[in-house]
């Protein structure tokens, strides 16, 4: 995991390649997600939650912390941007006081 800003991920010309981040690779996929809740977690469903590709989390409200692998690592506040690295288990915890928002977006390298 590495946690990173809005500016980290100028794409230059590129379109939506994340060159500078992470060379080789493009947006697959992705969507914005809005918590209401206080104290929610994301992909809070039994066991892991891993991707065998990287994800990138833009933070556009709220703040809370980063879980990796069952452990609180950082925190993070709207402007943050997280890079999550493949096959690590991950989720997002609101602890703000108003909604929790966010963008993320699936990563793919380019042959």
């Amino acid at each position: 995991m590495r946690k990173l800003s809005f500016a980290d991920l100028d794409t230059g010309d590129q379109g939506p390649r994340f060159t500078n981040v992470l060379p080789g690779h493009v947006t697959d996929r992705g969507g914005f997600r809005i918590y209401p809740d206080r104290n929610h977690r994301t992909h809070d469903g039994p066991g892991r939650h891993t991707h065998p590709i990287p994800e990138v989390f833009y933070i556009v409200q709220g703040r809370g912390e980063i879980e990796i692998e069952g452990e609180v690592v950082d925190k993070f506040e709207a402007g943050d941007a997280i890079l999550i690295e493949p096959e690590e288990d991950h989720h997002l915890i609101s602890r703000g006081e108003g909604p929790l928002a966010f963008v993320w977006m699936h990563l793919e390298p380019v042959e």
